[in-house]
């Protein structure tokens, strides 16, 4: 249960990369395609046309003071699987309120996260693990903020900041732009009428760390007249594979909070 919640609070941090590839070439992460096809742009107009439409995904996120959400959760990794309930309130920009069930709906784990800590609290064994934001910093060697884990739990995109649009591919029903940041290579998918990210993935630049993250949004709805995606496939490659599934089946914004609690202090009893 505790590496299940650190997966959905860190996913993209902890292993979130794989060899880089060169940065004139895309690689569909659905299938693998000739990298002939690939075109590199050399038109101006045509290459600011795409970094357009990119931009506009990394700029126009949904706007919200509060939202609260009812999540269900599968993964499966080499050595097990199993499903949860999450049920999750975010006041924007201050705290993120996560608490875990398992089987018979018995709470297994709550997470409290705000802009410089993340605590972890497990009701049945009356257990609390409190680490600073910065201590998970260095663990993970990935530069992240509160502001990211925010955004990759509503389902905006990350790491897109000040990257640079290489190469692009245009096909019928999907158009591929691949962009270079500091930290990573982002291959960030949308659909034809370029509304909706259908799939990122990214690659760490640091070639020694051999692992890749990629993210399939699939059921879009409309939030403000920018998408949100309810359901989402994460899948995670090192030495070693992981698949989770997260199904959003209640939401609501700008609503009062319905899942909020407070962590027991030590010694006192809840």
């Amino acid at each position: 249960m505790k590496h299940l919640v650190y997966i959905l609070l860190l996913i993209f941090f902890v292993q979130a990369c794989t060899n880089v590839k060169k940065v004139q070439v895309i690689q569909d992460a659905l299938s693998v395609v000739d990298s002939s096809n690939l075109k590199k742009v050399p038109e101006i107009d045509s290459l600011a046309i795409v970094e357009e439409i990119v931009n506009h995904f990394n700029t126009d996120k949904i706007a919200f003071t509060t939202m609260n959400a009812k999540i269900k959760v599968d993964y499966e990794s080499e050595k097990n699987a199993d499903s949860y309930i999450a049920n999750m309130s975010i006041q924007k920009d201050s705290t993120i309120y996560i608490t875990v069930r398992g089987a018979m709906g018995v709470i297994g784990l709550k997470a409290l996260i705000k802009r410089d800590s993340v605590t972890l609290f497990y009701p049945l064994q009356k257990k609390t693990d409190k680490r600073p934001l910065k201590a998970l910093v260095d663990i993970v060697k990935i530069p992240f903020s509160y502001t990211t884990i925010e955004d990759l739990l509503i389902g905006n995109p990350i790491y897109m900041d000040n990257a640079k649009l290489v190469s692009f591919k245009k096909t019928e029903d999907r158009l591929q732009a691949s962009l270079l940041g500091s930290l990573f290579k982002n291959l960030v998918v949308l659909d034809a009428a370029h509304t909706k990210i259908v799939q990122l993935k990214l690659d760490d630049v640091d070639i020694a760390q051999h692992r890749t993250c990629n993210i399939s949004y699939n059921n879009h709805v409309k939030v403000d007249n920018v998408s949100f995606p309810l359901s989402r496939e994460i899948t995670i490659e090192s030495k070693t594979k992981l698949i989770i599934h997260m199904e959003v089946k209640e939401y609501g914004f700008n609503e009062p909070l319905k899942y909020t609690f407070a962590i027991p202090r030590p010694g006192k009893r809840r």
